[in-house]
């Protein structure tokens, strides 16, 4: 297990120091579950960014869906 530091404002800083160890567990994992959700929401977005530029740029370079998959099936 590893340790990260988030940044909060006072209130929840002096809320979560005098919550019991039992509750700031539970709401570690709590939020553990909700990065994980959230940064795999991201790389998958960023993923399909990636992608719509790489598309992007072969059509702009005249590679269509065509082209590709004839040069796909040629033999060497």
């Amino acid at each position: 297990m590893e340790r990260i530091v988030l940044e909060v404002d006072d209130q929840t800083a002096k809320a979560w120091r005098n919550t019991s160890a039992k509750l700031r567990e539970q709401i570690g994992k709590n939020l553990e579950l909700v990065l994980n959700d959230s940064l795999s929401k991201t790389k998958e977005a960023n993923f399909e960014l990636l992608l719509q530029e790489a598309r992007a740029e072969a059509a702009k370079n005249g590679l269509t869906e065509e082209i590709l998959e004839k040069l796909l099936n040629e033999e060497d």
